[in-house]
């Protein structure tokens, strides 16, 4: 783990470079250990989450290396929630819009004026009634870790994590980041935030592992959001990430193609078991900044097999380590192993 958070403090990391530390991904190290892609495989697909991290002059050198690496494990490369900036890398693959990722630009937020009225009242009324919020930095007390495993067991009910590209409970990540905690007036903590960043000293922040207690108030989660950026801004952090809108703006177009259309119908219409439509509207209220990512996959994969593998990616179970895979061939100068 040290060798990664100097490399992730070298080249700046990414938008998903916090997830590597959940220690369920493969890094495979390129270009004499200047390129880090991360993956996991699953059927015959290694699925790459985000961009590259590392020297950019690399990235295409890089990828090729990954693609070739795929090609003796008789598997697909498939990269997913990746940039536009990795398109141009992979000019000769399809190309879905998954969606768009909402993030707060720190330095206009405000909750001031006629727009912010409604999380002005919001704020206001869980202050009144004497709920406190903290930033609580590492290293944390077992008492704490505790507290907030407590409310993730009681959030998740019974229902299996998810992972890959989300993060999930592990009380060694959680360990690793500042926790936003938001406690009732008798003290008593009823929902956290964790909070990631790409690389030791960056000006971004990311809304990780959110979770409160079923009967907390409504309103809770708009008071996390509120306290955190807030906080944020006063830390002098530069942009906040709020995660993925998923199909969002997909398929809006006339010459988009057919299973991007069939996306946007999924978007508008469909509310159980996920409402994506929903999922923009909330976090529209923080952020009017969207960033689109990608799925990039080769020209002779099919799309629905694609997703299926992504389905059965994120749903599988995630509290393990995964198993590490082989080491490539020295001449390849390939270097494959697991977080850690």
């Amino acid at each position: 783990m040290k060798k990664l958070e100097h490399f992730l403090n070298t080249y700046k990391g990414n938008h998903l470079s916090h997830l590597l530390f959940l220690e369920d991904k493969n890094l495979f190290w390129a270009k004499e250990n200047k390129v880090l892609i991360a993956y996991q495989q699953v059927a015959n697909r290694l699925v790459v989450l985000g961009d590259p991290i590392g020297e950019r002059t690399y990235f295409q050198e890089a990828i090729k290396e990954f693609e070739q690496y795929a090609d003796r494990k008789k598997s697909k490369a498939v990269y997913y929630q990746v940039s536009s900036s990795t398109t141009s890398y992979l000019q000769n693959h399809k190309v879905f819009k998954l969606g768009e990722e909402a993030t707060v630009d720190l330095n206009s937020y405000s909750i001031s004026g006629k727009y912010g009225a409604k999380l002005r009242n919001r704020r206001n009324k869980f202050n009144k009634q004497g709920y406190q919020f903290q930033v609580v930095n590492p290293p944390h007390t077992g008492k704490l870790l505790k507290e907030i495993e407590e409310i993730s067991d009681e959030w998740l009910s019974g229902k299996k994590e998810k992972g890959f590209s989300v993060s999930f409970f592990k009380r060694d990540y959680v360990a690793l980041s500042p926790i936003g905690t938001l406690r009732n007036p008798e003290g008593k903590l009823i929902a956290f935030v964790t909070l990631g960043y790409a690389y030791k000293d960056s000006k971004s922040l990311i809304v990780d592992l959110m979770r409160y207690r079923p009967q907390s108030p409504h309103g809770t989660m708009d008071m996390l959001i509120i306290s955190i950026l807030s906080w944020a801004k006063d830390e002098k952090y530069e942009k906040c990430s709020l995660g993925m809108c998923p199909l969002s703006n997909v398929g809006k177009s006339k010459e988009d193609k057919i299973y991007e259309k069939v996306a946007n119908l999924i978007y508008e219409y469909v509310k159980v078991p996920y409402n994506f439509k929903g999922l923009r509207e909330y976090k529209r209220k923080f952020s009017h900044s969207w960033e689109a990512r990608y799925l990039i996959y080769s020209n002779d994969d099919w799309l629905p097999s694609v997703f299926l593998k992504l389905y059965m990616l994120i749903n599988r179970s995630s509290t393990k380590n995964i198993v590490n895979t082989p080491t490539s061939p020295k001449s390849l100068n390939y270097k494959n192993q697991k977080v850690g």
